[in-house]
């Protein structure tokens, strides 16, 4: 059954929604992103992040595969400080959390974000994959700093999860996105951090830092060829 925002509450302690209007609504990017409803409900704030207004094939195929991804990566990562409370499903296409008072760093000039900041995201990082949940794509609109220091990660519907029994090819796999996680967090250290990027990638070290090069190194051949010049 959905009520008047479109929002299926199927779990316990999200029927409300129904009830509610979103006090805000931030649009997705494009038409395979999730709209964002922020609700008020008494003192608490939640977001909903909804696919449901998506075309139907996006809605149906990419919208209920990465709600589902990251309800299961919410799950796994439960109780980790420096995420939003994940509060559950709320039908196919949405799942809600905690709603976060925070910028995110792309929002933040480059070079103003305190080294304060890359150390607690560098313990959730740990933390999340000591619980067996690696991000893969950590991007600057992902990473939320607020008033009082803290740092906050959302979006985690392409996180890859380990699980309890994990065969060579899935710890592979994880072993590969948790690199890419810590080269993320040196590519924020230098563009919001001021740190030097070759030397925040150096840091990185082992496989991490290789797979990164390499990858630059495709990434600069495909440009050449096509007549794309990079910038400095």
């Amino acid at each position: 059954m959905k009520g008047s925002t479109g929002i299926a509450a199927s779990e316990p302690g999200l029927e409300r929604l129904r009830e509610l209007e979103p006090s805000r609504r931030i649009r997705g990017r494009n038409r395979t992103k999730a709209d964002i409803l922020v609700y008020r409900d008494g003192e608490a704030r939640i977001a909903v992040k909804d696919y449901g207004p998506r075309p139907f094939l996006v809605r149906q195929t990419l919208g209920r595969y990465l709600i589902r991804r990251e309800a299961a990566a919410y799950r796994a990562a439960d109780g980790l400080a420096g995420l939003p409370r994940f509060l559950g499903r709320a039908g196919p296409f949405a799942l809600a959390t905690e709603w976060i008072d925070a910028q995110p760093l792309s929002k933040l000039p480059p070079g103003s974000v305190p080294a304060a900041t890359f150390h607690r995201l560098e313990r959730i990082l740990a933390g999340l994959h000591e619980r067996g949940v690696a991000l893969g794509d950590l991007h600057h609109r992902d990473v939320l700093l607020a008033a009082d220091g803290s740092v906050h990660v959302i979006d985690l519907a392409t996180a890859w999860i380990l699980g309890r029994r994990p065969g060579p090819v899935r710890r592979s796999l994880f072993r590969r996105f948790r690199d890419q996680d810590l080269v993320a967090l040196a590519r924020l250290r230098a563009r919001h951090g001021g740190d030097d990027a070759g030397a925040a990638i150096d840091a990185v070290g082992g496989k991490a830092a290789s797979w990164y090069r390499r990858g630059r190194r495709v990434k600069a051949c495909w440009d050449r060829l096509r007549g794309k010049r990079r910038g400095p």
